[in-house]
């Protein structure tokens, strides 16, 4: 997982090798980190995926 921003020392977002967007929380994930750098998503006590939303269109 690659790090997009850093939100404190206990909150990363970061991309999966899917495309997926998710937020991982835990203590210290964040510490030294910077935007780029690989991040295992074992290490999180909390994952928070971003959920895609789809409209549905009636016809009728």
């Amino acid at each position: 997982m690659k790090v997009l921003q850093v939100f404190s020392h206990n909150a990363v977002a970061v991309e999966s090798v899917d495309g997926e967007t998710m937020v991982l929380v835990g203590k210290g994930i964040g510490f030294n980190k910077r935007k780029g750098d690989r991040i295992n998503r074992n290490v999180a006590s909390r994952v928070f995926v971003e959920s895609k939303i789809q409209r549905i269109v009636e016809t009728g």
